[in-house]
């Protein structure tokens, strides 16, 4: 076993915790300084530098709000500015480990803790430490030297089937097609994929550029072909005959494409060999209570990015852009965002800092549209926010899946 020399501060209020962690990390090399308190751990930290802190969000009896661990986390990161934080957490659950994100921490850790996934979030974590610069306001969710893909946004059962997906099939050599919606986040997804691969390279090619691999070269590496549709037929032999090279020399291929695999337009040999495992990405109309937390996120990034002071969206902003139609996905709803910080002053993002079209824009005594059309524009924003399941729309509308037909054969749509 390789040695680490890595030093770690655990804060738990629990010996127990504490020393079933040191036995665990000890065998993988760290070396490991217990606290049982934020008190201890200052002391500590006084005299001893550590790469990493992992910080319990409970201390007082029966406690379980997370609020002691959070006013921890911001005292930490004056007291250790640079050095990483992940959160510990079982009682508080994912939403305060979501706020411990936001104020700073690198990732969170539920218990009880797989022992494999407890490992790879520190040395995720360390890494993230060497890349990321001294940030102080603790008010974005990753790095923007980074990937782009150290979380999996998204608390939906859609999302959390994407992430046991991701984390299943990280480690395997067989190839992996992600197909969604333009705009749905695949291109993210692959890059999480390979995050979690253990590979050391990560090449990223357009279809209609694969000209420009050197296959020869790689070796212990990702190859993420994006609109694998795009693919010229000279290269469909050649990716063919390319992938039993590739498992050989530890080479991954993973694929994007806007067509689930019984739709994709290539030779029938290559769309199998291509799709040994699928990945069916949601879009936001699969996936609308997660709008809130990308939204936020999105506006924490963009604040970083263009230091700007942090914005919070209300609740209000919130549920107007959870009633919206995003028919380009995530680019849509990031550009918004983004453009709402921008022209924005206050710490708050209000309904009307928005510009995007929604159902709360068009008020049908103030403009010219008639009552057909205002029923045409209601019954087109329910089919697209559910992905044009009619079964979908009329529940959501209360009608029958006969009076949407008529509906819709009415309106032409």
């Amino acid at each position: 076993m390789s040695q680490t020399h890595k030093t770690l501060l655990f804060i738990d209020d629990d010996a127990d915790v504490l020393k079933t962690a040191e036995l665990l990390l000890g065998r993988s090399g760290y070396t490991l300084l217990k606290a049982l308190s934020p008190a201890q751990a200052y002391a500590l930290l006084s005299t001893q530098t550590v790469d990493l802190i992992l910080l319990d969000l409970n201390f007082s009896h029966a406690q379980t709000s997370g609020e002691e661990g959070l006013a921890s986390l911001q005292e930490l990161r004056r007291s250790a500015p640079g050095v990483p934080v992940l959160v510990v957490t079982g009682h508080s659950g994912l939403t305060v480990a979501i706020r411990a994100l936001r104020a700073g921490a690198a990732n969170f850790i539920m218990k009880p803790w797989s022992n494999d996934k407890f490992i790879a979030a520190i040395e995720e974590g360390i890494d993230q430490g060497r890349r990321k610069p001294n940030v102080d306001d603790g008010l974005i969710l990753e790095a923007p030297q980074s990937s782009g893909a150290e979380f999996i946004i998204g608390r939906t059962e859609a999302m959390m089937r994407i992430k046991a997906l991701v984390d299943r099939y990280a480690p395997l050599t067989v190839p992996v097609l992600l197909s969604g919606l333009a705009g749905t986040g695949k291109s993210h997804i692959a890059r999480a994929l390979h995050n979690r691969s253990g590979r050391t390279h990560l090449k990223v090619v357009d279809a209609s550029s694969i000209s420009a691999v050197d296959a020869e070269k790689l070796q212990d590496a990702t190859l993420i072909i994006e609109a694998i549709e795009r693919l010229d037929t000279d290269f469909y032999q050649a990716l063919l005959d390319w992938l039993p090279e590739f498992e050989r020399r530890n080479v991954r291929v993973v694929v994007t494409s806007v067509h689930e695999r019984g739709e994709m337009q290539l030779p029938r040999g290559l769309v199998y060999a291509l799709s040994t495992l699928e990945i069916n990405v949601p879009t936001l109309a699969e996936r609308v209570e997660d709008i809130g937390i990308l939204a936020q996120h999105f506006a924490n990034l963009c604040a970083y990015k263009q230091n700007l002071s942090h914005r919070d969206l209300i609740p209000e902003t919130i549920a107007h852009l959870k009633a919206a139609v995003w028919n380009d996905n995530l680019h849509a709803l990031r550009q918004v965002v983004e453009r709402a910080v921008i022209e924005s002053d206050g710490p708050l993002l209000a309904p009307n800092d928005l510009h995007m079209p929604s159902i709360q824009d068009i008020d049908p005594r103030t403009t010219a549209l008639s009552l057909e059309n205002t029923e045409k524009f209601v019954v087109e924003s329910a089919l697209k926010r559910n992905n044009f399941n009619v079964s979908k729309a009329a529940a959501e509308l209360g009608v029958t899946r006969q009076t949407l037909y008529r509906r819709m054969s009415r309106h032409g749509l």
